[in-house]
């Protein structure tokens, strides 16, 4: 091999040392701007008072329906139950929870409708097997 030992040495290092630079600024933590969220823009969930109309199959032990508002609860309801729901924003979620009162075998049904002010008239059928306890996006 050709010239210096000392001189090859002191490329390498400087070779070795320039590549570490840049990978350094490569992988280098950097600050993020911090990102201001204000709050007053942030929109609030309107809640509209929803009239609903609830007719079950057979005889109910409990029946407890929720929309996000105050829930609707009654033990030993009569059919059918009617009422108001505080619906909050405009893709609700609806809770129902059927307990029925007698369990002999077979299939049972809750139809709901709600009629939301400007709206059209919805409708939706829950269905199990026993009691229900289900959810619905309208």
């Amino acid at each position: 091999m050709r010239g210096s030992p000392l001189l090859r040495t002191l490329v390498v290092l400087a070779v070795l040392l320039l590549a570490g630079f840049g990978l350094a600024r490569l992988t280098g933590h950097s600050s993020p701007n911090p990102v201001v969220v204000d709050q007053s823009a942030t929109p609030v969930a309107e809640t509209s008072p929803t009239t609903f109309e609830l007719l079950l199959s057979a005889a109910a032990k409990s029946v407890s329906l929720d929309a996000g508002g105050p829930a609707f609860v009654r033990e030993s309801p009569a059919a059918p139950l009617t009422g108001t729901l505080e619906v909050q924003g405009e893709h609700p979620v609806i809770f129902l929870k059927v307990e029925w009162a007698d369990t002999p075998p077979g299939h049972r049904f809750a139809k709901l409708r709600i009629d939301r002010p400007g709206e059209e008239t919805l409708e939706h059928v829950f269905s199990a097997p026993g009691d229900i306890d289900d959810l619905w996006e309208p």
